[in-house]
């Protein structure tokens, strides 16, 4: 990559994920979207993640609080297919990925996202695991520096 391509990218990806650190709002959706995907994946290739989940048995009251979810959610996305704005669909994206985290995961505590929130601990391995979660972690410790420059802008 030739470096106008890289400036141009950063620029994107500032915009993107911050409005050039001047949206905390923006920088912290990122963070808790990235968090929710990472804590996924996590779930999905290591056994040890397993521990952190306290399953909710199968019954009446597990299908009470899936439909108190499902139901905000068509609501949300009703809502948002009439008036179409870009707010409505950010936290759409979100509702829908912390749903997505509940059906993979089952984690109604949020434990495993909880103690995946730690962004120095890494399983030290040669495996694909550990480079996307590596690369996970690069992009929230960046998002993180990217809210907080967005809060000092905020008060001054």
């Amino acid at each position: 990559m030739n470096k106008e391509k890289l400036i141009k990218f950063k620029y994107n990806f500032d915009k993107i994920s911050s409005n050039h650190a001047k949206d905390w709002q923006l920088a912290l959706f990122w963070i808790v979207l990235f968090e929710l995907f990472s804590s996924i994946f996590e779930y999905e290739f290591v056994n040890k993640s397993h521990e952190y989940i306290d399953f909710i048995p199968n019954g009446f009251y597990k299908e009470i609080l899936i439909a108190g979810l499902v139901l905000p959610f068509i609501w949300l996305c009703v809502y948002n297919l009439v008036y179409m704005n870009k707010t409505n669909l950010i936290y759409l994206a979100l509702y829908g990925t912390v749903g997505l985290y509940l059906i993979i995961t089952e984690d109604v505590t949020f434990n495993l996202l909880l103690h995946n929130l730690n962004p120095f601990e890494l399983n030290i391995g040669g495996t694909i695991y550990f480079t996307v979660q590596l690369f996970f972690k690069l992009i929230i410790a960046y998002l993180i520096y990217k809210l907080v420059v967005a809060f000092r802008h905020k008060n001054l």
